[in-house]
């Protein structure tokens, strides 16, 4: 990475540089603060079997956008990674916490704004519950004809 940083993206560059910088002890207190959420997620899946939300948080996030690519200095994930503003990279902040506690999840397609832009609807569940999220993805894909239809391209 040093001897050819402009093989790399900005944000890319930024966040193995910056790991490159951490201490032992700071990784060791990452490690830990994400342990323990992982246990506070078990706990709240005791109650519930899966969660239903929207794959993004807007439509408008899936549009590259100058200046939003890079995440402000100082955030960070809670695997100590930069993240933009809001928490998680820009359009994927509802899908990226469900990767760092390594839960299943899957996203669906589930309709069109008025411009034609495609919308997701992501499916996600505990730790070792693939077949349940995919058993719910499946039975909403035949329950609706979302996933036949395709955005018009211009």
């Amino acid at each position: 990475m040093t001897k050819t940083p402009e093989l790399y993206q900005e944000a890319t560059r930024r966040i193995v540089l910056g790991g490159a910088k951490s201490t032992a002890d700071a990784y060791v207190h990452g490690l830990r603060r994400v342990e323990l959420a992982r246990r506070d997620i078990a706990k709240a899946f005791t109650a519930i079997d899966v969660v239903v939300m929207p794959t993004t948080n807007s439509v408008t996030s899936l549009i590259p956008r100058p200046g939003l690519t890079s995440p402000p200095a100082g955030r960070t994930d809670p695997a100590g990674a930069p993240v933009a503003a809001g928490g998680g990279a820009p359009g994927f902040r509802n899908t990226s916490y469900f990767s760092y506690f390594g839960l299943p999840a899957i996203s669906v397609p589930c309709g069109f704004t008025a411009a034609g832009l495609p919308v997701g609807l992501q499916i996600a569940g505990p730790r070792v519950a693939e077949a349940a999220v995919l058993a719910l993805a499946h039975a909403y894909e035949q329950a609706t004809e979302w996933h036949k239809r395709r955005p018009v391209l211009t």
